[in-house]
């Protein structure tokens, strides 16, 4: 099963500190890059970002069609990460 994930339900699990449980139900899960760099660069997530640094079941993926995140922002008022969790998973 392939699972990608946006930031949200990540955070999530991170706050309750129940990341492992997707290791445990998929092996893996698959972010995009912008999902990655909010995690990891965005500085109101400084307390999770080294979790996520370290977590070797969370795969990191670039999206090639950034034009199609970008009429999905468009369209939808998605932000980045969610936009390009959609084109993946699409």
């Amino acid at each position: 099963m392939i699972v990608i994930s946006d930031t949200t339900p990540i955070l999530s699990l991170l706050k309750c500190s129940q990341l492992g449980l997707l290791k445990e139900l998929y092996g893996s899960v698959i972010v995009p890059e912008a999902v990655y760099n909010e995690l990891t660069m965005n500085p109101v997530f400084e307390n999770e970002k080294t979790e996520i640094l370290e977590c070797p079941f969370i795969k990191v993926e670039k999206v090639c069609n950034q034009e199609a995140v970008l009429i999905l922002r468009n369209v939808t008022g998605l932000d980045a990460g969610e936009s390009e969790a959609l084109i993946l998973y699409g």
